[in-house]
């Protein structure tokens, strides 16, 4: 599979509750300035949630990942 398609240098998801127990998940790629940290990016991705999904105001962080988005090992064609 190829892809054209320009993409961030990392790949994050982050999964949201509310207190009525309704969750969302997004993901996707983003490319951070270099004074950002990672607490940066955080609030950044809850607060696009919350424009997406008004009913996560307020919610918790259930899950969080962001990573270079990159494949490493023996096994990549480059």
């Amino acid at each position: 599979m190829e892809s054209n398609t320009a993409q961030g240098t990392h790949m994050y998801v982050l999964s949201l509750q509310n207190r009525q127990m309704s969750a969302c998940t997004i993901s996707g790629t983003y490319t951070p300035a270099p004074w950002d940290t990672r607490f940066d990016i955080l609030n950044r991705l809850r607060l696009d949630a919350v424009r997406q999904y008004p009913s996560m105001e307020g919610s918790i962080v259930v899950y969080f990942a962001l990573e270079p988005n990159e494949l490493t090992g023996p096994e990549v064609d480059r």
